[in-house]
């Protein structure tokens, strides 16, 4: 059999509906059989292009490496994603835009494509985020302009101008401010300001604030705030009026100065009422009247002596010749000058002065001055003194510490108000009364040379060592205060017992808690007898390592060692340490600075306690203390 190759034997035709290939039923055992192309047609066999854009992607599918040239229409659903569009066998050039020509396209440039006019482009969108521009133009629409975007402004530079014609209204609920250096809102003849009441106001009205304080109003009566004072005026307008005066009128309207604040005038005044002069002084400051210059008596200013005399409707100028002694009066004393003459007479005629002088001291002689008291004397220089010499009186004062071997009383001045001071020994060859004990501590401390309170010399000093270790150390709560150790009896839960958030000073510990950790005690007196009952913890050293990185904070507590109703304990001292892990730290612990509370009485006892900023489980800590005792009475 020829191969179906060979066009000889198998020459080329075309196919028509009838005619017959063959194939392959694979239905039935691969069986070779015909089939007509009109029922091949019918059972789908020949593809359309849906059929090979449906083909895996495998299989090349809607991929095709060569050139599709097609005489029909294309019309597309989907997208189309060109690389390059070729137009007359062109790609364009940068920029340029793609145009039909009526009968096919082409690649333009932009200058050749009309431009939109704005009705144009405001019909096809209206809304902008972009800045309007105009350099010289106008802008003319029907319609309105809308800017909603925040913070943003209309603005009108290079002398440009907004006129608005008649019946043209602004409307604004925020804010129209004049920012500039030569802003100017200015009003035509014609033109108006309407209140918040919508009134135009009276003729003469200003326009205030209302009395709500919510707008303004047109109002005739100027505010009282807006009245400015006197003083307001004078300062803002200067004190000095040029060419105008002040007239008073009416009851009660006159002026009142104050102490410091002269009437001073220089042109000639007239007093035509009746003017009073109070004040009675005797210096040019506080007479009632000071005349520095002449007096006119309404016809002349007198000669030289001459006196003035009453007219009964005036004054005149007369000589003392022509007058006697009209009064005698009495003028204040003035210290004396001259040693003979205690009473002075001045003038001789017309009205006479007898003036008494005051004893000055030395030898002038007058009368007693004033000013002196019954426990004073007037002393050879003419003033009054206290008198010396004499104890007046005896008071005490605060003791002090003594500062030699005589001066146990300490009294000074020796004439006058006498003060005495007792001084207190204060150590050495120094003398006095015995110290304050009240800070020592105890009531049978003694008195030792160097003048402070101490116990009894001999009395016994100890150390005492605690060793607090475990390897399975468990704090679940950060901050909380644990004691040592868990009276479970379980020693690998030692320093595992958590007291809760409020200290043993103010939560007391159990009566279970007792037993497990006291860990030094000073017993009752019974059973033995001591010379020094009570201990005192006189320094606390310690050595301490921790096998994880946490700020610890321990503190010592006094507290009771047994007969149940355990009591609030008290601190004794205290202990942070920010630790690192696996690193050795000493020192000692912060005592109680008044000395009491690390006294240990017969029935007392230290408990531990254990904070940390840090929640742990199982974790290794060594804490070595050793407590350093002195007995004391």
């Amino acid at each position: 059999m020829a191969k179906i190759e060979n066009t000889t034997v198998y020459p080329l035709v075309t196919p028509n509906a009838s005619d017959f290939v063959i194939g392959t039923d694979t239905s039935n055992d691969n069986r070779t059989v015909s089939f007509s192309i009109s029922d091949i047609t019918a059972s789908g066999g020949l593809q359309d292009l849906q059929s090979v854009l449906d083909t895996p992607t495998t299989n090349l599918g809607g991929t095709a490496a060569g050139d599709i040239s097609l005489t029909g229409n294309i019309t597309v659903n989907g997208d189309i994603y060109p690389t390059q569009i070729l137009a007359g066998g062109a790609s364009g050039t940068a920029g340029q835009l793609l145009s039909s020509t009526g009968t096919g396209i082409q690649w333009v440039d932009t200058s050749v494509i009309a431009s939109n006019t704005l009705q144009e482009v405001t019909t096809a969108g209206n809304t902008t985020t972009d800045n309007i521009v105009m350099n010289g133009g106008d802008l003319n629409t029907t319609g309105s302009i809308n800017m909603s975007g925040a913070a943003q402004v209309l603005a009108l530079s290079t002398n440009t101008d907004m006129t608005l014609a008649a019946g043209c209204d602004i409307t604004t609920s925020g804010n129209i401010n004049l920012s500039g250096g030569s802003s100017v809102l200015n009003f035509g003849t014609t033109a108006e300001i309407n209140d918040s009441t919508g009134s135009t106001g009276a003729i003469g009205s200003i326009l205030t604030v209302d009395a709500a304080g919510t707008g303004v109003e047109w109002s005739t009566e100027i505010p009282t705030a807006s009245m400015p004072t006197l003083q307001e005026v004078l300062a803002v307008g200067g004190n000095t009026a040029t060419g105008i005066g002040i007239s008073f009128s009416g009851i009660g309207s006159g002026s009142t100065y104050s102490v410091s604040s002269p009437i001073n005038s220089f042109a000639p005044n007239i007093w035509q009422g009746t003017n009073s002069f109070t004040a009675n002084g005797t210096t040019i400051s506080t007479a009632g009247i000071a005349l520095s210059g002449s007096l006119w008596d309404g016809a002349a200013t007198g000669t030289s002596g001459q006196v003035l005399t009453s007219t009964v409707t005036g004054v005149s100028w007369a000589d003392l010749s022509t007058i006697g002694v009209s009064s005698v009066n009495a003028s204040p004393p003035v210290a004396a000058s001259s040693p003979a003459t205690p009473i002075t007479i001045s003038p001789n005629t017309g009205g006479v002065l007898i003036r008494q002088n005051i004893y000055a001291g030395g030898s002038n002689i007058g009368c007693v001055p004033d000013s002196g008291t019954a426990s004073t004397f007037l002393r050879g220089d003419g003033t009054w003194v206290t008198p010396t010499g004499a104890v007046s009186s005896v008071s005490s004062v605060t003791p002090s510490a003594s500062t030699g071997p005589t001066e146990a009383l300490k009294i000074t001045p020796t004439t006058g108000a006498v003060q005495v001071q007792s001084n207190y020994f204060a150590g050495s060859n120094n003398v006095g009364h015995v110290p304050d004990a009240s800070a020592a501590g105890a009531t049978t401390d003694f008195l030792r040379a160097d003048g402070m309170w101490a116990a009894p010399g001999g009395a016994p000093e100890w150390v005492n060592r605690v060793l607090v270790s475990n390897s399975k150390w468990t704090l679940s709560s950060v901050n909380n205060y644990y004691i040592y150790p868990n009276y479970t009896g379980d020693p690998a839960l030692a320093m595992s017992n958590d007291h809760g958030a409020s200290s043993p000073a103010v939560v007391a510990l159990t009566d279970a808690d007792v037993p497990y950790n006291i860990l030094q005690a000073n017993t009752t007196t019974t059973g033995c007898a001591t010379a020094h009952p009570n201990h005192k913890i006189c320094e606390v050293e310690y050595s301490f390592i921790i096998s994880v990185a946490a700020t610890i904070n321990l503190n010592l507590w006094n507290t009771d060692i047994g007969g149940g109703a355990v009591s609030n304990a008290t601190p004794v001292g205290s202990l942070t340490i920010s630790a690192s892990a696996g690193t050795l730290y000493t020192g000692t612990f912060t005592l109680d600075p008044s000395g009491v509370q690390n006294i240990l009485l017969p029935g007392k006892g230290v408990a531990l306690t254990l904070q940390s900023n840090t929640a742990m489980s199982n974790n290794k800590l060594a804490l070595n203390m050793f407590f350093k005792y002195q007995a004391v009475t």
